[in-house]
């Protein structure tokens, strides 16, 4: 059996004499020495590459920081085209409103024969109407008995939301411009009524009429005959009840029509509602 001995000895010759040093270092010391040295070089080669490792991240950190600024700047920009989403959103269904396509989806939708085409003729008509200019006639010549008032509801003043012009019964009622016929009917209110659709967001309601010449889906020009001016509805005499709408607003006529319905009131005929 092999046997490793106690002590190991290091002879030293120095090379201008020829004396020798000798030393003794035993096995244990020996042991603990060269694992040391192990693992000190271990230590020094993990440190070399943590150090090595640590340059490299060092390195890419301007590149990093481009990055994180190049993200910032597009998450900005996601949020200003989220913005100008939303606005383009709410002035399509404006224009659609506008245009009268809603509208006209919606008849489709309700409609078993002939939706697509009702939709055409609709569209069509509507891309009619929106490059008409805005109301610009006064539908009849008349007293004016009732003006514009937007009223003050948390007041208790109720709004009038138009002009009460009075002339003898069946007196033509004309188109207060050029435009497409949106609905006529009846209206508990109103009684007979026409509603036209001009362009830039226009519409007119002529109400409390006797007669009427139009139906929905015509167009009219400026100044053509559309009805005759009666007292059916909500009305204590005869009389037309003249709204202009704006945008879905309700607005004075006066500020939308030039001139003056009327010259000259007459004092004897009784106010309308």
């Amino acid at each position: 059996m092999l046997r490793f001995p106690p002590h190991t000895r290091i002879i030293v010759i120095p090379s201008d004499d020829n004396s020798t040093n000798e030393f003794s270092i035993s096995r244990r010391l020996l042991v603990a020495m060269s694992v040391l040295t192990a693992l000190v070089t271990l230590l020094f080669l993990v440190v070399i590459l943590s150090y090595a490792n640590l340059l490299s991240q060092a390195r890419r950190v301007p590149e990093l920081q481009n990055r994180l600024v190049t993200a910032n700047a597009q998450l900005v920009r996601v949020q200003e085209l989220n913005l100008e989403l939303e606005e383009m959103r709410g002035l399509q269904e404006r224009l659609l409103t506008m245009l009268g396509v809603n509208q006209a989806l919606a008849a489709a939708d309700d409609s078993t024969h002939g939706g697509i085409d009702d939709v055409r003729a609709r569209l069509g008509d509507a891309a009619g109407a929106i490059m008409t200019p805005p109301p610009d006639v006064w539908p009849v010549s008349g007293y004016v008995t009732s003006e514009f008032d937007p009223g003050n509801i948390p007041n208790g003043v109720a709004p009038h939301y138009g002009i009460d012009l009075v002339a003898p019964v069946d007196t033509p009622l004309r188109s207060a411009g050029r435009g497409v016929v949106q609905n006529v009917g009846w209206d508990d209110d109103l009684g007979n009524y026409v509603e036209i659709r001009h362009g830039f967001g226009y519409v007119t309601i002529y109400g409390h009429c006797s007669r009427l010449y139009v139906q929905a889906g015509d167009r009219v020009d400026a100044g053509q005959e559309i009805a005759t001016l009666g007292g059916t509805g909500r009305a204590s005499a005869p009389h037309l009840h003249f709204e202009i709408w704006c945008d879905g607003e309700a607005v004075d006529p006066r500020i939308v029509i030039p001139g003056d319905p009327e010259s000259t009131r007459d004092p004897d005929h009784p106010d309308s509602e």
